[in-house]
């Protein structure tokens, strides 16, 4: 019985790796949208990468080239990463959690909050300290869009009632 629950748990932090990976990837694509409409002036990846990440590698000066060189894609596969991490996190929570509607809601939005509150201002980034009330509101929404994709919310998208083969035959005979 042990084995069978290990096993389980191995699917699913398997699972939530590739739920998180695909939310990350898709929330990094509203990140372009919003940042190229100028809602977002920088990306949390992004300000992290340019404001912190140079500091400890003064002393290797060819990694620190090809980290500049490769910004792009090293941000964009960290930001992945640390979505893997998080899809891998949340399928460890307890089925109690992960079975409610509203789990991959309240988790995108928790990650979000724990971001603004306590990782930006510890990092020191620039967007702890401004008011930026139309870039917090879009970064909102694309941890919402991670949390929904990440739990498989497909209640969401789908009617509550399905439709048989027969009642859509029903259908559209009435028509004709």
């Amino acid at each position: 019985m042990r084995l069978l629950e290990t096993d389980d748990r191995g699917q699913r932090v398997m699972s939530g790796l590739v739920r998180g990976t695909g939310a990350a990837m898709t929330m990094s694509a509203l990140r372009q949208v919003t940042t190229g409409l100028g809602l977002v002036e920088q990306t949390p990846p992004d300000a992290i990468f340019k404001q912190r990440a140079f500091g400890p590698l003064i002393r290797m000066p060819r990694l620190a080239f090809f980290l500049a060189k490769h910004q792009v894609a090293v941000v964009e596969l960290a930001h992945w990463a640390y979505g893997a991490g998080g899809g891998a996190a949340f399928a460890l929570l307890p089925h109690s959690v992960r079975r409610s509607k509203w789990a991959g809601v309240g988790y995108g939005i928790v990650t979000w909050v724990v971001f603004e509150a306590s990782i930006a201002p510890v990092l020191g980034l620039e967007q702890a300290t401004k008011i930026r009330p139309v870039e917090r509101l879009m970064f909102a929404g694309d941890h919402l869009l991670y949390g929904v994709i990440l739990a498989g919310d497909r209640g969401w998208a789908l009617p509550s009632r399905r439709l048989r083969l027969g009642d859509l035959k029903r259908r559209r005979r009435a028509r004709l």
